[in-house]
């Protein structure tokens, strides 16, 4: 991991902001929060009613925002979405790969890809991959979502990609896991172009949408036992920890935990594994 700070081009002109997921819960706090602060704000998501609403929002507030429609699952969905984003786009500022999510059911996507892979790892990749020519001219910033991977974690490519892969929450362990690992790799990439990227845990953050496809006990207990342990967080402070890694100075590559800096797990700083991971998601969609 690299140790340089780097903060995103700071000049007159309104900054320009991608969030996917932000038609609800916490990318859409994180998407109200980054329009306060003077961003122009991309609403990514699938659901139009609420799309609008997040819109609506932060217009009524005073600030500026757009909803780009679009269903990150597949390939030919991500890629669409991030064509509309260079469409209206020229200089990207942050883009926030927020949208995921853990699923209960094993399905395929249109793809053959796995739910959890397609969603968490294959769509911030080919979004940050299409969309580095504006993030390069504005010396942006990339903040991929993540979760409290444990530091012993381990996965394979077959593990989340391959035929056998299979849904539930330890999947989604392993995908942000490799989200981590591709966060690291893409810094080591684009720094030279003046691209940053980092990975955030923003908090367990109680009565959002995560997990909805999850079993319903799971729903229920969960939220219940983060809550005792203390390691709850609220859509508001969540948010403005996205503030912070996307706007202030930060190590680039980086993993922030609730905001703080700390080692990402030890895979996930394996050139070798991080190497087979990109080679593997850009044959995916060559």
């Amino acid at each position: 991991m690299t140790t340089k700070t780097s903060t995103p081009r700071t000049s007159t002109t309104t900054r320009t902001a991608v969030v996917t997921g932000a038609t609800s819960g916490l990318g859409q706090a994180a998407a109200i929060a980054l329009a306060a602060r003077g961003y122009r704000v991309l609403i990514v998501g699938r659901d139009q009613v609420r799309g609008q609403a997040t819109v609506s929002t932060i217009r009524g507030a005073g600030g500026q925002a757009e909803l780009v429609l679009g269903d990150l699952m597949t390939i030919a969905g991500a890629e669409a979405v991030a064509a509309e984003i260079l469409r209206i786009a020229p200089s990207i500022d942050l883009l926030i790969n927020n949208a995921g999510g853990a699923f209960g059911r094993d399905e395929r996507t249109d793809d053959g890809l796995e739910r959890t892979f397609a969603l968490n790892v294959l769509a911030p990749f080919i979004l940050t991959e299409a969309l580095i020519e504006p993030l390069a001219a504005a010396r942006g910033r990339v903040v991929n979502v993540v979760t409290a991977v444990p530091n012993g974690a381990k996965t394979t490519i077959d593990a989340i990609a391959g035929e056998k892969a299979s849904a539930g929450m330890g999947s989604y362990v392993r995908n942000k896991l490799a989200l981590l690992t591709l966060t690291i790799e893409e810094q080591r990439r684009f720094e030279a172009r003046g691209v940053s990227f980092v990975s955030l845990h923003p908090g367990v953050i109680p009565g959002t949408r995560f997990g909805s496809d999850s079993p319903g006990i799971f729903m229920k207990i969960g939220p219940v036992i983060a809550r005792l342990i203390g390691i709850t967080s609220t859509l508001d402070e969540a948010a403005e920890r996205f503030v912070h890694v996307g706007s202030d100075e930060v190590v680039g590559g980086g993993f922030y935990y609730e905001g703080k800096l700390r080692p990402a797990p030890r895979q996930a700083q394996d050139p070798a594994f991080a190497a087979e991971l990109r080679s593997a998601l850009a044959g995916m969609v060559a």
